[in-house]
């Protein structure tokens, strides 16, 4: 009380000890006191209730509803944004799209707050033609390896799966294939099933052949592939490798979380049951694979929540339940690998538990290449068999 005198009123307290006296303090310099007392007990209650308001508005800012346009496969995804629900109150108001994901961004940009895809490199092209937002997370960046971020933070991966040969338990070793190469050798003419070679999935994986052997070497690989051809391309992925059980190619191309899925599906078990995945190029360069992408849209009512929620998509939690789900790669090592991706690659000295040698093209480049391999597939009509 002493000290807080001497600072308000200047008061020599050593003088009025020697004096003996009592200090006689005015009634105005009393009231003085107390009003800023007061002064400072409303001035904590106004503290306190503004870091309430604060939180309340921060409550109220927060939105009710993401809106996400994907073209996965919704049963993938769907239980993931029904666990975010519940854990945060925010509804995901989701939007599946089979074909078309880019056309549909370039003429709706802001239809949705995030846009999650099967195929990076359609994020590659969106980037390039401004219809996603860039946005920076220290999480993302800390726990997403560099190979699978966007360099200008435009988008990045959660997971990953080998483009890879399956080939016929019963008709093919394992030693009989090496490299993607191996397509195009006349030993299997006539005994290759593969989907359409405009599906995006192709267009990815040749665009990677002609940067990983070159132009020349890559085109003379599509063309072999095309002349080994047992069907014309149609169907899906699983459509091929149900043709090796019906004994229509030894071969096809398709993605590796496909046995998986086979496996897992009473109706598709026998496919998965009749073939084995070979993981090519593992003495070489690394097996192909496709990423998905997730991204910012250009959006920017619900930018801070949709951060949160593409960075709870690679919390080890979501990442365990993707590979759960889907049986892709999870981008991160936080979570193991469910057994049926363990099992993959048997056979192959070079694939230990079913991690494999990568080769990781850069989706900048991939996205060049896709509409010259598409015209090269017009020249030679890939999708007619010979």
């Amino acid at each position: 009380m002493w000290t807080l005198l001497k600072l308000i009123f200047c008061i020599d307290l050593n003088r009025l000890k020697k004096s003996g006296g009592l200090v006689r303090i005015h009634a105005k310099q009393l009231l003085y006191v107390f009003f800023l007392s007061c002064f400072s007990f409303q001035s904590n209650c106004n503290k306190a209730a503004l870091a309430k308001a604060k939180r309340e508005t921060k409550l109220e800012s927060q939105p009710k509803v993401l809106r996400i346009l994907s073209d996965r496969t919704q049963s993938h995804l769907l239980p993931i944004f029904e666990r975010y629900k519940e854990r945060t109150g925010i509804e995901i108001q989701s939007l599946f799209v089979e074909k078309g994901l880019l056309a549909r961004l370039q003429t709706s940009p802001r239809e949705a707050d995030i846009v999650i895809t099967k195929d990076a490199d359609l994020m590659e092209i969106a980037k390039e033609k401004r219809i996603i937002s860039s946005f920076r997370s220290d999480y993302i960046e800390n726990i997403v390896p560099k190979e699978y971020r966007d360099s200008e933070n435009f988008f990045f991966s959660d997971s990953y799966r080998g483009r890879v040969i399956f080939y016929s338990k019963d008709r093919v070793k394992a030693s009989d294939l090496v490299s993607y190469k191996d397509l195009a050798h006349s030993k299997w003419k006539k005994k290759i099933c593969i989907r359409s070679g405009y599906d995006d999935y192709n267009l990815n994986l040749f665009a990677q052949w002609l940067i990983i052997y070159g132009r020349k070497e890559g085109k003379e690989l599509i063309q072999g592939l095309h002349d080994n051809l047992a069907l014309n391309p149609s169907g899906n992925d699983r459509q091929q490798i149900r043709n090796i059980l019906e004994k229509k190619c030894d071969l096809a191309l398709a993605n590796s979380y496909y046995m998986g899925i086979m496996l897992n599906t009473t109706d598709q078990r026998s496919w998965g049951l009749s073939s084995k995945v070979f993981f090519p190029d593992q003495k070489l360069s690394g097996t192909a694979i496709l990423r998905s992408g997730l991204a910012l849209t250009k959006n920017i009512e619900n930018r801070e929540a949709s951060i949160k929620f593409l960075e709870y998509m690679v919390s080890p939690e979501v990442q365990k339940q993707t590979s759960e789900l889907t049986f892709a790669y999870p981008v991160t090592n936080a979570v193991g690998l469910p057994k049926e991706n363990v099992q993959l690659g048997e056979g192959q000295v070079e694939v230990k538990g079913g991690v494999f040698k990568i080769n990781n093209v850069p989706l900048s480049e991939i996205a060049k290449l896709r509409q010259e391999v598409a015209q090269f597939l017009d020249q030679i009509q890939f999708d007619k068999a010979p």
